[in-house]
């Protein structure tokens, strides 16, 4: 195709990229119905929407007031999926990027109606597959309970590196990060 032709196509199909562009309201509204999508109606209806940016500061992309916080996705794990937390819930999750253990006399509760995923079920800390593993941990659709006190009690086995996602199972069992994990239909 020689120069002047490939002129012609770029400028005849400039302005149709253009008119199907997203514009950033339409991309922070995507935005914000992917992170609703993770809790029922009617905690979404009321929650605040937050995106955690580049440089670890989080953004409010929707005031709410109810108390939940969502958000479009959980860059930690492999799948980024939403989740919509209480507050306590949130509490923990920032405990993990502060390097340090959240408040166990304060359990947390969270949704992830579309899924999650996890590198490891045992490490709390991973940011890749161990060693061995082919494919990192689906689950379905769950609430969480975020308390290791709970969790480490809740009779379930601690450190299973294959867990069967789909009946309740302890993530990150014997650490302070330990989570329960409810699968819902």
């Amino acid at each position: 195709m020689n120069a002047d032709r490939r002129l012609f196509l770029a400028i005849a199909i400039l302005p149709i990229m253009m008119a199907h562009a997203a514009t950033p309201s339409q991309t922070r509204e995507a935005e914000i119905r992917r992170a609703l999508s993770a809790a029922p109606p009617a905690i979404a209806a009321r929650a605040t929407v937050v995106e955690r940016e580049k440089d670890g500061h989080w953004v409010a992309l929707r005031q709410g007031d109810n108390g939940w916080i969502c958000i479009p996705r959980s860059n930690a794990d492999p799948e980024p999926l939403p989740a919509c937390f209480d507050s306590n819930g949130m509490a923990f999750v920032r405990t993990f990027g502060e390097h340090r253990s959240p408040d166990p006399g304060k359990p947390g509760l969270s949704y992830m109606l579309r899924g999650g995923s996890a590198w490891s079920n045992v490490d709390p800390n991973a940011s890749r597959l161990p060693p061995g593993r082919k494919d990192y941990i689906h689950i379905p659709p769950h609430i969480m309970i975020l308390n290791s006190t709970l969790a480490n009690q809740s009779g379930l086995p601690l450190h299973l590196t294959d867990p069967d996602t789909h009946v309740p199972f302890v993530m990150f069992g014997g650490t302070d990060h330990a989570i329960l994990i409810i699968p819902v239909k």
